[in-house]
């Protein structure tokens, strides 16, 4: 098996709302937002109870990649040609004579062994939020993003950047893990994999936190920066955040790791790199 990975590639979406946009309107439902998360209360707060602590302004990841399988191989099928007429005894078929044979409701028949040749091509499309679990996030791909050059440097002012827990082999793991399956055949003269995008992306997000006053409680609204969606019980993830964003840690593919990614071990594994790295010389 063949694997051929395309040039690896991070971007950062554009905001399409800025912070002040985002308190104005999470101002107006922030009661509604709050209540909701807790949800134990039974005493909807007022607004002005409700008090603004901090924003955090950061950039999640997820993963996306487009793959294309390639499999070409052979395989031994029996065919069972009707034939009409209990008086055939053999029909020639490209100058060799085939016996007819009879079942036990008179049915004539003609058993031919052939090999049929086999060609898929199969397309997929994924994305993997930071974690690495599969999620729908088509819908950000709209919106303007720009390409992050040097991933290694990459750190916006007033920004926490929230690298993914799953790196680029666990989300590739997991794909080959999908589309791989055993073919039935007798000999497989090809099969490719074509990794043709491995992105990773990180979108804009408000977390605003707020105290309700009257019951001493804390709560976060996260704001969509690029769709204007809102929901509470959020978390601010700076605490949480450790270390840089990493190149090699994130882009983890190697030749060396290719054997462990496809399933069942056993195969042998040609991984075909054409990833230039831009961030170094």
């Amino acid at each position: 098996m063949e694997i051929i990975l395309a040039t690896e590639r991070a971007f950062h979406f554009l905001p399409q709302f800025t912070i002040e946009v985002a308190k104005d309107r999470v101002e107006q439902k922030k009661a509604s937002l709050i209540s909701g998360t807790l949800g134990a209360f039974l005493t909807r707060p007022k607004p002005e109870d409700i008090q603004l602590v901090s924003i955090e302004n950061r950039l999640e990841a997820f993963w996306l990649m487009d793959v294309f399988l390639h499999t070409r191989y052979e395989r031994k099928r029996a065919y069972t040609v009707p034939v009409h007429g209990a008086e055939v005894k053999s029909v020639t078929l490209l100058e060799v004579d085939v016996p007819v044979t009879s079942d036990q409701k008179g049915n004539s028949s003609l058993l031919l062994d052939g090999v049929e040749h086999c060609l898929e091509d199969r397309r997929y499309h994924y994305t993997f939020d930071g974690e690495g679990t599969m999620k729908d996030l088509v819908k950000y791909q709209q919106f303007p993003r720009s390409e992050i050059v040097n991933l290694d440097g990459f750190s916006p002012d007033g920004t926490v950047i929230v690298p993914p827990k799953a790196s680029a082999s666990t989300v590739v793991r997991k794909v080959l893990s999908e589309i791989i399956k055993p073919v039935q055949a007798e000999v497989i003269l090809e099969e490719q994999v074509q990794i043709e995008v491995l992105d990773i992306y990180f979108r804009p997000v408000y977390a605003l936190e707020y105290h309700w006053n009257t019951k001493n409680k804390q709560s976060i609204v996260e704001f969509d920066a690029l769709t204007g969606e809102m929901a509470g019980g959020g978390e601010q993830l700076s605490s949480q955040v450790k270390g840089m964003l990493s190149r090699d840690l994130l882009f983890d593919v190697t030749a060396d790791a290719a054997g462990i990614l496809v399933p069942g071990g056993s195969i042998a594994v040609k991984l075909v790199k054409a990833a230039i790295d831009k961030g170094k010389k």
